[in-house]
């Protein structure tokens, strides 16, 4: 095989392996049990809710983006998720990062994304408050607002071992959540 062909297999393995990132991997860490920032999300209509609005859930906090191929994989597993999990005490929340927010929108509208859905344009606000620039990346959060774990990479959050997990984490048994100890 030539060099050229050689790099450009290196280069894919590693999109696939690791995630799209759009520069450094996190590097301001939340601990376990650190009040989660109270951010603002904007929704694709305008309106705008702190995360704090969703208190008393426990939140699957999900970055993506339409440019990223794990991303896109990943988004039917979410919608699965969402769809299974009590919404009286579950919420699952997808942030895109993209540039454009109408490419966000219609991927999500063509796709039945129907999960609580907003945008932060270019990724500002993962990257200056929460240290995160490689997609997907997933954060949980307590009800009571609380940081509890975080989670790089596409997962199968459909999984009837994910979805015991999250049950548990509800009632505050983070013991054997998936992702990068906190």
């Amino acid at each position: 095989m030539k060099a050229p062909n050689v790099i450009v297999w290196i280069v894919a393995l590693g999109v696939l392996l690791g995630g799209c990132s759009s520069s450094q991997p996190p590097t301001d860490r939340l601990q376990r049990g650190e009040s989660f920032p109270d951010i603002v999300l904007e929704a694709f209509d305008g309106e705008r809710l702190p995360v704090s609005h969703y208190r008393g859930k426990f939140v699957v906090l999900n970055l993506w983006a339409t440019w990223c191929e794990p991303c896109r994989r990943e988004m039917p597993a979410l919608q699965a998720l969402a769809e299974r999990l009590p919404a009286d005490k579950f919420a699952v929340i997808g942030v895109s990062v993209d540039d454009d927010h109408h490419v966000a929108y219609e991927y999500l509208l063509e796709r039945s994304i129907t999960f609580a859905r907003f945008f932060d344009e270019g990724g500002a606000i993962a990257r200056s408050r929460l240290g995160i620039s490689l997609y997907p990346y997933t954060l949980l959060i307590a009800p009571d607002g609380r940081f509890v774990q975080r989670v790089p990479g596409a997962r199968e959050w459909n999984q009837e071992t994910v979805v015991a997990l999250l049950e548990r984490a509800y009632s505050g048994d983070y013991s054997g959540l998936v992702g990068e100890p906190p």
